[in-house]
């Protein structure tokens, strides 16, 4: 499996994601030119992309899907919910034919790809999170989320590699300028995942196969990527878990170095 993480955050996330045959994009909430751009650094071809997997309708995971729709032949994953919940000038732009609705705790398969439909909790129609597998990696894609639902952890254990949540620092989302409400709305259930949060989680997931966790939407103005590395390091350390073997990182919107796992076939 190869995974290009292209942008995470408030301003627009994608990621791309391949198997042996399998070429996937979840969210893609930037430009079709960044996307293109991205994947020609790394000689990926988007006219080969089999699917677009979107995690709810916001407009920061869906702003570039038409023009991302338009320009391939990509069948797009998403729940009936989410396209419900969609503006309505990108739903009804949409070929139904080549949308497959999909639901909570569900799953199905993209070409090498077994793709597993968790449930989210946030401040959309109906959002969800994925786990991805082929024959050698598994992946546990969960952003945009208040918390992560305990009786899917046995599911979400020992994986090679994590892209998860870790929006904000509580202490400086609190003395930020932002509306007392929003502030609420994220701290909730249904808003985002802090970085102690995130840790917490992620330290009762990681096993012997976890080679790396890559901290996801970050806020520009309500964390900063070297406190949340230190939180995480903090959570573990209090936790009696070793992060000595994974590697660690903060998504933004640059594109990070593109992560190859064909080495563990």
């Amino acid at each position: 499996m190869k995974i290009l993480q292209i942008a995470s955050g408030s301003k627009g996330n994608a990621t791309y994601i391949e198997g042996n045959g399998s070429k996937i994009i979840i969210d893609c909430g930037i430009s079709k030119k960044r996307i293109l751009e991205a994947l020609e650094n790394e000689n990926h071809n988007l006219d080969e992309l089999n699917a677009i997997l979107i995690t709810h309708e916001h407009t920061d995971h869906i702003s570039g899907l038409l023009p991302l729709f338009r320009a391939t032949k990509a069948i797009i994953y998403m729940t009936r919910g989410t396209y419900e919940g969609m503006n309505k000038q990108i739903r009804d732009a949409l070929d139904l034919e080549r949308v497959k609705f999909i639901t909570n705790d569900s799953t199905f398969n993209i070409v090498d790809i077994s793709v597993d439909v968790i449930q989210t909790f946030h401040d959309a129609a109906d959002s969800i999170g994925f786990i991805l597998r082929d024959m050698t990696t598994k992946l546990v894609y969960i952003t945009d989320t208040g918390y992560v639902h305990q009786s899917y952890f046995d599911r979400l254990k020992n994986a090679d590699i994590y892209i998860l949540e870790s929006n904000h620092d509580p202490e400086i989302l609190m003395e930020s300028d932002r509306p007392y409400q929003t502030k609420l709305r994220i701290l909730s259930d249904h808003g985002h995942l802090s970085n102690e949060d995130s840790a917490y989680i992620a330290s009762e997931l990681v096993g012997p196969k976890t080679k790396y966790i890559l901290l996801a939407h970050l806020s520009e103005e309500c964390n900063i990527p070297e406190l949340a590395i230190k939180t995480y390091q903090n959570v573990f350390n209090d936790k009696n878990v070793s992060l000595e073997r994974i590697k660690l990182k903060c998504c933004s919107q640059s594109v990070l170095k593109e992560i190859k796992l064909w080495k563990y076939l």
